[in-house]
């Protein structure tokens, strides 16, 4: 079956094949995942009031496959961190994961959720995490991804704050064959904030499909979506981000930002950022990207003994390194690394 998602905001011309994606579904077998996880997922009431995820039907297949849901919850003034590690192979090929992340008032919850797959069956994951973050509490979410290039992968986000509250997520987005990712956040809340600081880096034939929507709605609210890219061989990305102010949101302040680094003539690389304002009172900016390493820093760099291929290498980490250091565990932020130094190799 064949389903349309990541709809951009504010329809373009057809032409140029960017206002939403087809995204074909494999087979779906209903198999168990490794765990079961808690029983009986509840829904989020604010969750039932906004749009959010790929598409519809990407969330009905979720609600109908699910074979793993997990809750964190950060109790009114609780300090609290909480790390899952997903695995699929061979034997448990699908993941179908909903994860609810719920910081109750002047709480403090951080989150990683870190996915990997191997083996040689083809694997098919479909993620829903929601986030709640209530009045004056602080969210932070670490989203790895590490799939291998069987694997087919739907992300959808979605963001819900009230007053004062703030959630910051980070992406890193090292691997798939198809990555379809879909953040959505609803400032509701005044005063409320929500930011990305995310990486992706596509090889081979790997394609990457992003959409980000930042929706301010409360008044004085802020935002901030910085993705920082590389792209190698002949990989694909499509990245769309819609910076949204409605009529009421006064003062509010946001910003979108995506840079992508062309490591070969051969990749192919679609950025899309949109602002779109309903209110005067607001302050917008927007920014997006894409090209070749600059000859002239690799020719200093060079110039110090190092070679190409490692010259290239530093300046790509160093475009990526603000995201990762926000990694405290020294032993995943090193996982993680590595990831990205596999990839950059030339030959590999």
């Amino acid at each position: 079956m064949n389903i349309i998602g990541n709809e951009i905001a504010f329809k373009t011309f057809s032409f140029l094949k960017v206002n939403e994606t087809e995204i074909k579904i494999p087979e779906i077998k209903g198999k168990l995942y490794r765990e079961e996880g808690e029983k009986n997922p509840g829904e989020i009431s604010e969750f039932e009031k906004i749009k959010y995820g790929i598409s519809s039907d990407a969330l009905e297949l979720n609600r109908k496959y699910l074979n793993y849901y997990n809750s964190y919850v950060a109790k009114e003034g609780e300090v609290k961190e909480d790390f899952k590690l997903f695995e699929l192979d061979d034997e448990y090929c699908e993941l179908f994961d909903l994860q609810h992340i719920i910081a109750e008032k002047n709480s403090k919850l951080k989150v990683i959720l870190d996915y990997t797959s191997s083996g040689n069956c083809e694997k098919f994951r479909n993620s829903v995490i929601k986030v709640l973050a209530k009045e004056n509490s602080e969210v932070e979410v670490f989203v790895i991804v590490r799939d291998d290039d069987k694997s087919l992968v739907l992300e959808s986000i979605g963001i819900f704050t009230e007053d004062d509250a703030k959630v910051s997520v980070h992406q890193y987005e090292l691997g798939a064959s198809k990555l379809y990712t879909n953040y959505k956040a609803e400032l509701i809340g005044e005063r409320s904030s929500s930011f990305v600081d995310s990486i992706y880096f596509g090889q081979k034939e790997e394609y990457l499909n992003m959409n980000y929507d930042m929706i301010h709605r409360g008044k004085k609210t802020k935002s901030d979506i910085l993705v920082n890219g590389a792209l190698k061989d002949k990989s694909f990305k499509n990245f769309k981000s819609n910076l949204q102010f409605i009529e009421g949101a006064k003062g509010a302040v946001g910003s979108e930002e995506e840079y992508s680094i062309l490591l070969d003539d051969t990749v192919h690389s679609i950025s899309v950022p949109l602002m779109l304002a309903h209110e005067d009172d607001v302050v917008g900016n927007h920014a997006s990207s894409a090209g070749k390493l600059d000859m002239n820093q690799i020719f200093y760099l060079m110039s110090r003994g190092i070679s190409h291929d490692e010259a290239e290498a530093l300046i790509v980490e160093s475009k990526f390194s603000r995201a990762i250091d926000a990694l405290a565990d020294e032993k995943l932020k090193e996982e993680v690394w590595n990831s990205v130094r596999q990839i950059i190799k030339r030959g590999n």
